[in-house]
């Protein structure tokens, strides 16, 4: 009943888009931030998210980077190089760590955060939660 009070829902007013060619990560990730308030919104590649962050703008964007077409490292500097979409927050979630060397040495700021697979999810609430307060006096 007291669900405000007690920060049951520490995302509610945000919208957050989940880029993952995995229907079942995209399932688990966009239940675990519904769960906590947030409104979601999803993308199956990285040319599919940048059509959704155009149009949506969303608050946040979770961005594998491992996915036909489009990849994630390709989207995730056409978004940063975006001067509509370039103050976007980004976390990155991937199953290749060894993809964490080409997003930090990209010629664009880093990502706000980064998460290997499989996620913990107290971890994700955690980084996503962070990164959007840190970021608050950023957006409008």
């Amino acid at each position: 009943m007291n669900a405000e009070a007690d920060g049951a829902e520490p995302l509610a007013g945000r919208r957050i888009l989940v880029v993952d060619d995995e229907e079942d990560v995209r399932i688990y990730i966009t239940t675990l931030l519904e769960d906590h308030g947030a409104e979601t919104l999803e993308a199956r590649d990285g040319e599919e998210a940048i059509t959704v962050a155009r149009s949506e703008r969303p608050d946040l964007i979770t961005l594998d980077l491992s996915m036909p077409g489009m990849d994630g490292t390709e989207a995730f500097k056409i978004l940063r190089q975006d001067p509509e979409l370039g103050q976007i927050p980004i976390c990155i979630i991937t199953g290749h760590p060894e993809f964490r060397q080409v997003i930090y040495q990209a010629s664009v700021r880093s990502p706000e955060g980064y998460m290997d697979k499989p996620l913990n999810p107290i971890h994700l609430l955690q980084s996503v939660r962070r990164i959007l307060e840190t970021g608050a006096h950023h957006r409008d």
